[in-house]
């Protein structure tokens, strides 16, 4: 009964006990073993490798280089950014923003810019990126654009370049002008290039600096803000202002704002107009002051409403506005150091030659005396005489040494045309005055007049000497007549062909007559009346006055006249042929102290000036009088009265000079040989006025 469950022992054997069959199962299980023991052995060994490796924050650079591309895209779009090249590109993951991150060599275009770098942010999207290090941005072969950084938005087109440590500056160079500044804005679509945190500009003839600038590579126009200054390359002059408009094209500086030129020798104070500064000409159109400083540091001025300038020539050319709206003031030239100064409605001034030349109502003033003269004309002209005076020789060794001569430099003033003077002491009107500081006389040609107190000097020509502009003596080298207004009708008068008066306390002190003399006068008695008009003509006459009063006459080598009582005397006996009394002619001048004042009474030529210089001269002219030839000088020679008597050459008996013959003297005229007449001690008879009247008869 047991041994019915169990099997037989040889039917297990057969079985499970083969040797074969257990030995191919425990090899099994040993090769499958010992290849999962290989296989944990080999992942181990690739996590621990993988665990050493260093993690980096940039990706690793690919085997081969990456070089994006959009191969149906118009790459010369406008309106698109584009990235052309690159070394590497690497694009963050899980970040909220796309973009790309590229190095070396990298290229960016965008129509017919193109911009350089060595990285950049690149942000396809929104058409925009970020440049570092070496930026450059160009157009064509005409702009470059250098800078340490570029941000640049593709929408707009507008780029910001800064400074950094790739470079020091940003700098934009278009042909020969380059633009210098710390950061610059520059818009691709107005072609417009600016700074605000100070800049310069340069090009091949001027420097500028600024606070804030702006310059347009289109149009070569630079627009500059906030202590401007420009300089000149080539002769160094400054331009100082807070506005100056420029063009790198044609080098004309437009000024809009007060604006000072600091020059070696001139200086000018504008505030608006242009200046070429590549021609050194300029057009001021506002009240302008120009400052002419010479070797020695002596300084003239031309102000003027509008000036010409122009360097090369070295002349300035001043206007006084046309337009009566605006406000009006007329041309100034002042000589600080000669104390001369010529306004005008027009004017031109050479600093080179000195020369200054005024029109339209001018007026020239000399103020380096204490007592100002002022003289007006058409034209007048003011300008610097070199005159070398001669030095004493030297002897050395016997031997006499020229020694050179010593060039000095003086004023010379001319009037022409209805020309007049006003002095405190004398007054004068000519139609050509000469002024000459060497020798401090005024030289009067054509109908001069000349005014001191009551009295009258008119000729042909007229010379008076100033003393620390105070007139001491007048020569009227070319016949002349002295007047004086006693009372009423009656004048003082005498006639020459050379006469010379002079003058003291602003009254005259001595006249000396040469050659035909006549005189008219009345003599005050000494109850300071007057009775009778004296006539009497000679050769000579010597006339002393004391306190206005004659003190000595003297008429020689004969004497020929009368002497007629007041109520016996006629008109035709008043006067000397051609005697006129031309008070009306005048100069008069409110005396204003400011020296500057333009508008007074000379600034006006009435019609009674013009008509007297239209007028034929006063006297004629005649080749020889006395026995002297008659001086000549500007053209003009010796004159003489209408139908006066001319003495012979020997200055004795008359000559007859036609129907007025008075050949013969009169009876009752005291005629003697260097004589003295003492007018206060002739008594006239009654047949010696019988016979006067009936000479005076024969005459009409």
């Amino acid at each position: 009964m047991q041994n019915k469950g169990l099997s037989k022992p040889g039917h297990i054997s057969g079985g499970f006990g083969k040797p074969r069959y257990i030995l191919f199962v425990l090899a099994a299980i040993v090769v499958a073993g010992a290849l999962s023991l290989l296989q944990g052995a080999w992942a181990q060994n690739r996590n621990v490798k993988a665990a050493q490796q260093k993690e980096s924050y940039t990706r690793p650079a690919p085997t081969k280089p990456l070089k994006p591309t959009i191969p149906e895209a118009n790459r010369y779009q406008d309106d698109k950014v584009f990235l052309e090249y690159a070394d590497s590109l690497f694009r963050p993951a899980n970040e909220y923003e796309e973009y790309q991150i590229v190095k070396g060599s990298v290229k960016f275009r965008q129509g017919g810019m193109w911009m350089f770098c060595d990285s950049a942010y690149y942000y396809p999207e929104k058409n925009s990126m970020d440049a570092y290090g070496h930026v450059e941005m160009r157009q064509g072969d005409t702009l470059f654009v250098y800078a340490d950084k570029l941000f640049y938005d593709g929408m707009s087109k507008h780029a910001t370049l800064t400074h950094g440590p790739s470079r020091g500056n940003v700098e934009l160079k278009n042909r020969e002008v380059t633009l210098t500044t710390d950061s610059l804005d520059y818009d691709l679509n107005t072609e417009l290039g600016w700074y605000s945190t100070g800049g310069r500009l340069q090009d091949d003839v001027n420097t500028l600096t600024s606070g804030y600038g702006e310059y347009s590579p289109s149009t070569k126009i630079a627009k500059f803000r906030d202590d401007v200054v420009l300089v000149n390359n080539k002769d160094g002059y400054r331009m100082l202002t807070e506005d100056l408009e420029y063009s790198t094209s044609s080098h004309i500086a437009t000024i809009s704002t007060p604006t000072r030129i600091e020059g070696e020798n001139d200086t000018i104070i504008t505030s608006r107009g242009w200046y070429n500064t590549q021609t050194d000409r300029a057009e001021l159109t506002s009240r302008s002051t120009i400052l002419h400083r010479d070797s020695s540091s002596n300084v003239t001025t031309l102000e003027g409403d509008s000036i010409v300038y122009d360097k090369v020539s070295r002349t300035s050319r001043a206007y006084m506005f046309r337009d009566p709206s605006r406000h009006r003031q007329p041309m100034v030239i002042t000589d600080t150091a000669r104390k001369v100064m010529l306004v005008g409605g027009y004017g031109e001034y050479n600093d080179s030659t000195q020369f200054a030349y005024s029109t339209d109502y001018p007026l020239l003033m000399e103020f380096s005396r204490p007592d100002t003269l002022f003289l007006r004309a058409d034209t007048i002209l003011s300008f610097i005489e070199t005159v070398v005076e001669k030095r004493d020789s030297m002897t050395a060794d016997s031997v006499k040494i020229e020694l050179p001569g010593i060039a000095k430099e003086f004023h010379v003033a001319r009037a022409i045309g209805c020309a007049r003077f006003f002095n405190q002491d004398l007054q004068g009107i000519a139609d050509t005055l000469l002024f000459k500081e060497q020798d401090s006389i005024m030289y009067m040609f054509r109908k001069p007049v000349v005014w001191t107190g009551e009295r009258q000097v008119y000729g042909n020509r007229i010379d008076v000497h100033f003393n620390d502009s105070t007139p001491d003596w007048a020569e009227l080298p070319e016949w002349g007549m002295v007047a004086e207004h006693i009372a009423e009708d009656f004048y003082d008068q005498m006639t020459g062909a050379h006469m010379k008066a002079f003058l003291e306390n602003k009254g005259l002190k001595r006249l000396e007559v040469e050659g035909n003399v006549i005189a008219i006068m009345l003599p005050q008695e000494n109850d300071s009346s007057y009775n009778k008009l004296v006539h009497a003509e000679s050769s000579y006459l010597t006339l002393d006055m004391d306190s206005n009063k004659v003190k000595h006459l003297k008429m020689w080598p004969e004497v020929s006249g009368t002497v007629t009582p007041l109520f016996e005397v006629r008109n035709s006996m008043q006067f000397i042929e051609g005697f006129r009394w031309l008070e009306a002619l005048r100069p008069v001048r409110e005396w204003y102290g400011d020296r500057l004042r333009w508008a007074d009474e000379l600034g006006d030529v009435s019609e009674e000036l013009e008509q007297y210089f239209n007028e034929p001269p006063l006297f004629k002219a005649i080749p020889k009088v006395a026995g002297r030839s008659l001086p000549m000088g500007s053209g003009l020679s010796g004159a003489l009265p209408t139908a006066l008597p001319v003495m012979d050459e020997k200055g004795g008996t008359p000559v007859s000079t036609g129907d007025n013959d008075v050949s013969e003297p009169q009876e009752e005229a005291v005629v003697t040989e260097e004589m003295t007449v003492e007018t206060e001690k002739q008594e006239p008879q009654e047949e010696e006025n019988q016979s006067e009247e009936n000479t005076e008869e024969n005459k009409e």
